[in-house]
């Protein structure tokens, strides 16, 4: 396990998340969706469409016009081009021009699994977009501290400032993780283990030193066939993701899970599906780590995911128990996922 705590020698420290990319047979019902979910629709010309957040990236989701419902990839932003130059001479490609939302220079990869991995730099940042200021200030039985200052917050879409992170499932946990590691820098927050101490589910936080990281910016969950299981967005807090819900509901979109809190992350969340049936997830409160910070290491639990709140959904659990003649970590990790967490669950 120790080779999936972090590179010893990595091409270079991506500094962030930036965007996903999505093919969609209906990119309509795609942007009621989006929009309703807290996206700002942008005016680009070329056959994609693009949705910015409240905050500075260009961009946050392309929606491309396709003939299948289907995850294409996301892209992560370098320090500097020099990282652009090192991934090239290991990879031998070459870098280009950028040609979505925010323009600079692109170096494109396919990971194990077949999924766009874009690194850009030199990308021109927006202006962010007004949103309210935070309800940060809470009275608890010994400290009052918001006195004559009643909270009022309103069914809305719950504003986007930013990617959070992308989860992923791989068929090839070690491999799969070794790569993003090794190449953009990113460092296991939190690992968890079936029975015989191997891997199977893993959060990864982006190496900036001793500038606080989101505890996770990638996850990866070992599975039959490499897919999407969500993509997650940080909102402003926790009412703007309660009003989010208010509001989704009343639009008609299908709830997925939440709200709740996460044990590992610690997030705020609420799930939503949109209209192709892939997981979206507002959240607020999340972890911060800097490099520094120990890598974390659990055994696989469906309760481990979540500290408070509904139970994982029988949509996000496996359909049910492997044979006999199943391999035997696979029958490890759907074992883990099926046991009910709470002794009034099933």
């Amino acid at each position: 396990m120790n080779s999936l705590l972090r590179h010893q020698d990595p091409i270079l420290h991506a500094d962030r998340l930036t965007h996903v990319v999505f093919n969609r047979r209906d990119p309509d019902a795609m942007d009621r969706f989006l929009r309703d979910f807290g996206f700002v629709s942008l005016e680009t010309s070329g056959r994609s469409r693009h949705y910015r957040g409240y905050g500075k990236a260009p961009f946050c989701v392309e929606v491309i016009p396709a003939d299948e419902d289907s995850f294409v990839g996301f892209a992560l932003v370098a320090k500097d081009v020099a990282d652009l130059q090192r991934l090239t001479q290991v990879e031998g490609v070459a870098i280009e021009p950028n040609d979505g939302p925010g323009g600079g220079l692109r170096v494109r990869l396919t990971d194990p699994d077949g999924r766009r991995v874009d690194l850009l730099a030199e990308i021109a940042e927006l202006d962010p977009l007004p949103i309210r200021a935070p309800f940060v200030s809470i009275n608890t039985p010994n400290r009052n501290v918001r006195v004559n200052a009643p909270i009022r917050s309103s069914a809305e879409p719950s504003p986007v400032l930013r990617m959070g992170h992308v989860v992923l499932q791989t068929p090839d946990f070690q491999r799969t993780a070794e790569w993003y590691m090794h190449r953009f820098g990113f460092i296991a927050s939190d690992l968890c283990t079936v029975a015989d101490g191997t891997p199977a589910l893993g959060f990864f936080r982006l190496d900036r030193g001793d500038t606080p990281a989101d505890h996770h910016s990638l996850a990866f969950l070992a599975g039959p066939a490499p897919a999407v299981l969500h993509v997650s967005t940080e909102t402003i807090d926790i009412d703007a993701v309660g009003q989010g819900q208010q509001h989704l509901r009343a639009r008609g979109w299908t709830h997925a899970w939440g709200t709740g809190r996460h044990v590992l992350g610690s997030q705020f969340f609420d799930y939503w599906k949109d209209p192709a049936g892939d997981e979206w997830e507002h959240y607020a409160d999340g972890d911060l780590m800097t490099a520094d910070y120990p890598t974390g290491q659990h055994p696989l639990a469906r309760g481990g995911l979540w500290a408070w709140g509904d139970d994982l959904p029988e949509s996000l659990r496996p359909p049910g128990p492997l044979p006999e003649g199943a391999p035997p970590f696979s029958r490890a990790v759907v074992d883990a996922l099926l046991t009910p967490p709470r002794p009034w669950m099933r």
